[in-house]
């Protein structure tokens, strides 16, 4: 009986992988699949938080949005201004946004959202390009002095030959001037900083450095022109950025002499505007005030879209609107079930429960490992603590669990909020925990406390704790969710593994080491 059930369970798992390593082929070589178009792209979600007092006047706003081009991806946008007619008109290769309203109050608050889909860009410029004699004849603006851009000015020639940017390549004369601003020292200043201004205090902002690479780059022969907008990150923030654009060869190419990224940008940067604009322009005496909040995902590249049909449960996520997070979680829970029940089985760690370490590295996702221990700690201490003065009433099992699960919201409600006002930013998600898996591992802690002991609601929680830290990293693999997200077929193997794993008979890891006196006994040689 023995050997006929060996033989299932052997022949199950060869099936298991046979059928994995089948489907998997099969998207290879018929369909075409290729791992690295699996890869996600970070999507940023940007809202333009803008605040006046309108007084019960007339009120106007007029900015820049960002456009769709070779670089960035713009979508789905959507304002909320209440009170304000918006219209959009475009000015060359900008956008240009304005909210026109009457009767405006005070407090009057405009929200627009888009998201965008940036994209690193690199470029290699030939070492030997001449200067040409003639450009284009929509290049000829990006030649002329301007009044903050004072390419004609005689300190500008001077610190030009300075520097050897009068002569050689246009390679060699932008990587000197590219070099030279970079090297001025990085101060902020309030107000426009001119070109000659950072030139001769030999220091400016990213717009001083800006307009004096461009004023240099234009005196050499070589079209330049400012770009303004914002470096993506997650958060508020007023501050915006200001780099370069050179044309060579046909193309735009750009230079952020701040942050020293010659011939390239990171996927961060966000154009808003091309030319010597401000982002701003409003009616007076408003007390206008703005701020940017971003956000971030990942979501399914363009390529993946148009190649993965087959089992695509990408594809479905993103056409019915759901978040990449919900899909990474839910495919790789399995895995991270896995895990916990090779920890249980052949390492031999207690935990609460066999899903809720994964569940709970599931969630720390949007914590951050470190913090979402912390919670737990937290969670499981203030419910340990309610449970036991409530154990005292001698309620039914249904009303405690539902007083448990208010205790868990109140303690998730005030770690954040005393997160936000300690500034501890990864703390502050904190909320986003499964309430009902938080307040199930703090009742199993409690239960294990007064069944048990200390001791052994200890190490529960200890094992609990390892085991989740263990699941996270697995889960949170980008490489592994790569895999599993272009062929979730690879989940039968983990069906596989536990069919193997269920019929485990061996010796727990643990237990080598809670009975080594008597191996080493039993052992050849050992004491009798």
């Amino acid at each position: 009986m023995a050997v006929a059930h060996h033989h299932k369970v052997a022949a199950t798992v060869v099936a298991l992988v046979a059928t994995t390593a089948a489907l998997m082929l099969y998207k290879v070589h018929a369909l075409g699949y290729s791992l690295a178009d699996i890869l996600p792209v970070r999507q940023y979600e940007v809202t333009y938080a803008l605040r006046l007092d309108g007084h019960g006047g007339d009120v106007r706003v007029r900015t820049f949005l960002p456009a769709s081009d070779a670089r960035q991806t713009i979508s789905d946008e959507r304002t909320e201004s209440a009170g304000f007619h918006l219209s959009q008109v475009l000015d060359g290769p900008n956008r240009v946004a304005t909210w026109v309203g009457a009767q405006i109050p005070d407090g009057a608050e405009i929200r627009h959202t888009v998201r965008i889909v940036p994209r690193r860009v690199a470029y290699a410029i030939p070492a030997d390009l001449p200067v040409p004699t003639s450009y284009p004849a929509s290049t000829a603006p990006a030649l002329r002095p301007e009044k903050e851009i004072q390419v004609d000015a005689p300190e500008i020639a001077a610190a030009l030959a300075s520097i050897g940017a009068d002569r050689g390549s246009v390679m060699e004369r932008l990587r000197r001037i590219h070099d030279y601003t970079h090297g001025l020292t990085t101060r902020p200043f309030k107000g426009t900083t001119d070109a000659l201004t950072a030139l001769r205090l030999g220091e400016a902002s990213c717009n001083g450095k800006s307009r004096l690479f461009v004023a240099l780059a234009r005196a050499t022969g070589i079209p330049a022109r400012l770009v303004g907008g914002l470096i993506l990150e997650t958060g508020s923030k007023r501050t915006s950025h200001q780099w370069v654009e050179a044309y060579v060869s046909g193309h735009w190419i750009p230079f952020c002499p701040t942050n020293d990224h010659f011939g390239e940008l990171p996927e961060r940067y966000l154009s808003l505007y091309y030319g010597d604009e401000v982002l701003f322009r409003h009616t007076a005496d408003v007390n206008f005030d703005y701020r940017f909040d971003a956000r971030s995902q990942l979501v399914p590249s363009p390529r993946a879209k148009a190649s993965f049909t087959f089992l695509d449960v990408w594809g479905l996520f993103d056409r019915l609107k759901l978040p990449f997070s919900l899909l990474r979680t839910i495919l790789m829970l399995p895995i991270g079930a896995l895990l916990t029940v090779l920890f249980r089985n052949v390492v031999g760690m207690p935990t609460f429960g066999t899903f809720l370490p994964a569940l709970l590295a599931a969630a720390a996702g949007e914590t951050g490992a470190g913090f979402g221990v912390l919670a737990v700690l937290i969670v499981v201490a203030a419910v340990a603590t309610a449970r036991w003065a409530v154990s005292r009433l001698e309620l039914l099992h249904s009303p405690t669990l539902a007083i448990l699960l208010c205790a868990v919201v109140v303690t998730l409600v005030g770690t954040s909020m005393l997160a936000e006002r300690l500034g501890i930013s990864g703390l502050t998600h904190v909320t986003l925990f499964p309430l009902a898996v938080l307040a199930i591992c703090a009742e199993r802690f409690y239960l294990s406390l007064t069944e048990h002991g200390a001791r052994a609601a200890g190490k529960e929680l200890a094992g609990t704790l390892v085991v989740m830290l263990a699941c996270y990293v697995v889960m949170n693999s980008l490489a592994l969710q790569v895999l599993v997200i272009g062929f979730p077929e690879v989940l039968l193997l983990a069906v596989a593994a536990n069919v193997y794993l269920g019929r485990w008979v061996g010796m727990r890891l643990s237990e080598y080491r809670r009975f080594r006196g008597l191996l080493g006994a039993a052992s050849p040689g050992g004491s009798p």
